[in-house]
């Protein structure tokens, strides 16, 4: 755990209030067992007594706040209008819910460090499909839906930001414009897609809980782009969308996510 985590107002509040909890408890408990520092040493000024209430209250304040930034480090859980969302490090792949993979809008397959990186999400989702011309006919075979209809770009099939395609327990997202061999997206047209992506999930998911990771967080360029405000977006279209999701949602972070975002501070406006 990287010790800026510990630099969080809402965390030091309220590990002090934990603190001030448990020093109050600990002393009515001695007050009813009729026990006092003074069983324990010498110590007869009340200044020295204030010192050592005053230092263990120091002590459980430090220790609580550590303990809840270690906690958050590695996972939290919010509940966003009755939806159980868990947010946590680890390998989407690796789930057994539906994994969301987000394409451009043309739901390209090539994968060849100019239209799709090795190293992105997208990238090595389709070089772990064995069948690759499977992959293209689920997508060229994907019925039309209405207000996401496809519709024809640069001379090529183009789907609306937000369509979902579902293929085998993946569902594959219309994340991106892509032009000039560049995914690009607005910071406007980041919050049209995740509204619309909600409403794609609800139609799809099946009451099967869904995985996504954190969408823009990779090479997509997205303008005013940060790994917290991407994340509190996310969040922040699924409290206010009208989507009916009744499954849980696990949103997958790398360590390299996490080490820029406090999820501390996600867990406090949430």
């Amino acid at each position: 755990m990287k010790l800026s985590k510990l630099y969080s107002k809402s965390l030091w509040k309220d590990s002090f209030l934990y603190a001030v909890s448990f020093i109050a408890a600990i002393e009515t408990i001695c007050a009813i067992a009729n026990f006092s520092i003074t069983d324990i040493c010498n110590i007869q000024k009340w200044w020295e007594k204030g010192l050592v209430i005053v230092g263990v209250f120091l002590l459980f304040w430090l220790i609580i706040s550590v303990v809840k930034a270690f906690r958050a480090d590695h996972s939290i859980t919010l509940k966003i209008k009755g939806i159980n969302v868990k947010i946590e490090e680890g390998d989407i792949f690796e789930s057994t819910d539906w994994k969301l993979i987000p394409f451009n809008e043309f739901f390209d397959t090539t994968v060849d460090d100019v239209v799709i990186a090795r190293n992105s999400l997208n990238g090595k989702f389709i070089e772990r499909l064995q069948d690759i011309d499977d992959l293209k006919r689920q997508i060229n075979e994907a019925e039309d839906i209405p207000r996401m209809k496809r519709k024809t770009k640069a001379g090529k099939i183009c789907y609306p930001l937000g369509r979902i395609i579902v293929y085998q327990d993946y569902l594959l997202l219309a994340f991106s414009h892509f032009e000039n061999n560049q995914a690009k997206l607005s910071h406007n047209d980041y919050e049209i897609c995740l509204r619309a992506m909600w409403n794609e999930i609800s139609r799809v998911y099946a009451n099967k809980p869904i995985a996504i990771p954190l969408l823009g967080g990779g090479i997509t360029r997205i303008t005013d782009k940060n790994e917290f405000n991407l994340l509190r977006c996310i969040l922040c279209t699924l409290k206010t969308s009208n989507a009916p999701i009744y499954q849980p949602i696990t949103i997958v972070l790398t360590r390299e996510t996490i080490d820029k975002i406090n999820l501390y501070d996600i867990k406090k406006i949430f």
